[in-house]
């Protein structure tokens, strides 16, 4: 199977957190991917409509909307749905764990990011070529 180039592929960002926002946008920036921000569950559904091809989602946002709000309209309007990659600092919750059975989540990730594992299920989600990256020789121990 051929894989895809990841500069076709916008992945929606979706987190309150200014520090974890700035961090999965140079990740999946730097791997090729075109993003798109959102920091409230409303802006995420409003972005939804540019239909991104991928969604990285906090579930703990501020508002009434939060990431589990956001999941359950995704459901409810039975439209097309992008793959969904969760990021919480909830991942061993009983009710973030059910998550996985919902057929649009991929992965549930916590926090902190293990940015191998993210922009690995990324890659896999969108079947995308990772970037071929460097390895730094280890450096002497003195």
């Amino acid at each position: 199977m051929e894989l895809g180039d990841p500069a076709t592929k916008t992945v929606l960002i979706v987190d309150d957190d200014e520090g974890v926002l700035n961090l999965l946008d140079i990740l999946v920036r730097r791997d090729g991917f075109k993003v798109d921000l959102a920091t409230t569950g409303d802006r995420a559904l409003s972005r939804l409509e540019r239909k991104p091809d991928a969604m990285l989602l906090d579930l703990m946002l501020p508002g009434t909307t939060t990431g589990f709000e956001v999941l359950k309209r995704l459901r409810e309007a039975q439209r097309a749905v992008p793959p969904i990659i969760i990021v919480t600092a909830f991942a061993a919750d009983a009710e973030v764990k059910k998550l996985e059975l919902d057929p649009n989540v991929i992965a549930i990730l916590s926090k902190p990011i293990n940015q191998e594992r993210l922009l690995a299920s990324l890659h896999k989600a969108l079947k995308t070529k990772a970037p071929e990256r460097k390895k730094e020789p280890p450096k002497p121990q003195q």
